[in-house]
């Protein structure tokens, strides 16, 4: 477990791959771009004439798992944080030996839009263009005895000389860039109804993958030289993560290839009909309408990883891991070679089943409710909902239902975003949100940031974006 958390920082501060929640912002009549990642329509017959996103970055992390105590944390500490990663210091575990077989869950996702644009080219048509490079990391219904073993490098002794079983514990893992083409347009204007479209066509280049299911292991940790496993199998794939930055400074960055696609629909209930409104003299901060509703299917698409990829059947009768803590492990070719070795009794290759795997895009479909109820004064509902992969493998997105109050002006705007988390434990979470000018900065769950709890997660969104807005003026027919 420290393993895998080191090396979801090391990609980050590397290789900057970076999901995409920022509830405070994407809904906002100023999110421009950002706002056509949540629905491709939004950007349509919207505040601006053009919007550039210069950088902005999400991450969204979340655990039943480890913890860092409270009393151990900083206000707004994430140096802190970071250092503990590193050197393995002040996690601590959910972990309890009276009920080894409970499940955890752990997700992370983290998104760093590049420069973005979005500008009108007609009197209610507009097109963008993304850049954005996004990973998520999914470890679901995994049991105490097994991620406790992982965090303690099987040297949890008073887990030894027992037999434990694991047959739920799946791993999801996946980073890549992407390039989406956007473009959205008001369908349907008739007086005081408004019906936009827009869709986003991606596309992919992935960069690492891993995954492990259909696990059903049983094992027993004798002591440092025996880690017995019977009646075992488990099904593995992986991009070789060594070939991403050899020793000589190169690497191969991109390891697959796809398409993807967001597609949209908003209806909009006006204050005033169309006509009436063109007709007057607007002001850029005048919102008018009452309320308004989208819909939205988000990141379908696939990714085919076909390169330094491999994956990998294990499955025995009977087999005994000799000497494991004193086995010197250098690399996951390696590693493949020697756990193909344990399972099938000294045959390093009989594991390996093919050269390459799809994964599959978070997929989702959002519901986007902005209720315009008093001047300058909103309330967004949004809620986010995975849709399963079936068989297949791919990235899973945590569920997400949200309510924002927020205050908003051309220069100025405050959110509050109250929301639920469901990735197979339901979390709840309080954040603030604010954009100053260009400039805007938020968290949907600030409470470890903020030290009032122990931090087993985050949610942390920052970035800046350069707009113009349309101006005061006379609006023609």
């Amino acid at each position: 477990m420290k393993k895998a958390a080191l090396i979801l920082l090391c990609f980050h501060n590397v290789i900057f791959i970076s999901a995409q929640q920022y509830l405070g912002i994407r809904n906002s009549n100023y999110a421009g771009i950002q706002g056509a990642c949540l629905n491709p329509s939004s950007i349509a017959d919207s505040k601006f004439k053009w919007d550039i996103n210069v950088a902005s970055t999400n991450t969204v992390f979340d655990n039943t798992f480890l913890y860092i105590p409270r009393d151990s944390l900083h206000v707004f500490g994430f140096k802190k944080v970071i250092n503990d990663i590193i050197h393995e210091t002040d996690f601590f575990t959910h972990f309890d030996l009276a009920h080894p077989n409970k499940l955890y869950d752990v997700t992370f996702s983290n998104e760093l839009l590049g420069p973005s644009f979005m500008i009108n080219i007609g009197k209610r048509s507009s097109i963008g263009l993304t850049t954005a490079s996004r990973a998520y990391v999914n470890i679901s219904s995994i049991t105490g005895h097994f991620a406790e073993n992982a965090f303690a490098y099987l040297q949890y002794q008073d887990l030894w000389k027992t037999t434990f079983h694991d047959n739920t514990a799946k791993l999801n893992l996946m980073s890549w860039l992407e390039y989406g083409l956007n473009y959205a347009t008001v369908i349907y204007a008739k007086d005081r109804n408004e019906f936009k479209g827009g869709i986003t066509l991606k596309y992919l280049q992935g960069i690492a993958a891993a995954y492990f299911k259909n696990t059903d292991l049983t094992y027993n940790i004798i002591d440092t030289t025996q880690l017995v496993f019977t009646q075992s199998y488990l099904n593995y794939g992986r991009t070789n993560y060594n070939s991403l930055i050899n020793t000589n400074g190169s690497g191969n960055l991109i390891n697959g290839n796809g398409f993807g696609a967001n597609i949209g629909f908003t209806y909009t209930r006006l204050r005033n009909p169309h006509k009436e409104y063109e007709k007057k003299i607007i002001d850029e901060g005048e919102n008018n309408y009452v309320y308004r509703i989208g819909i939205s299917v988000i990141d379908l698409g696939a990714i085919n990883f076909n390169k330094n990829t491999a994956t990998f059947h294990l499955e025995t009768d009977s087999a005994n891991f000799l000497n494991w803590k004193h086995t010197h492990i250098a690399n996951n070719i390696q590693f493949d070679k020697i756990i193909s070795a344990v399972f099938y009794h000294n045959d390093s290759t009989r594991s390996f089943v093919s050269d390459h795997f799809g994964r599959r895009l978070p997929a989702a479909i959002s519901l986007q409710a902005d209720w315009n109820f008093y001047k300058n004064f909103f309330i967004n509902a949004t809620i986010v909902k995975s849709i399963g992969h079936g068989s297949r493998q791919g990235a899973i997105r945590p569920d997400v239902y949200s309510l924002t109050p927020r205050y908003e002006k051309k220069w100025f705007e405050l959110s509050i975003p109250i929301s639920l988390l469901y990735y197979g434990h339901w979390q709840s979470r309080v954040g603030l949100a604010a954009r100053i000018y260009y400039f805007f900065i938020g968290g949907d769950a600030l409470g470890s940031l903020l030290k009032l709890n122990d931090f087993e997660g985050t949610d942390f969104y920052v970035g800046v974006h350069f707009f113009v807005a349309k101006k005061k003026g006379k609006h023609t027919e």
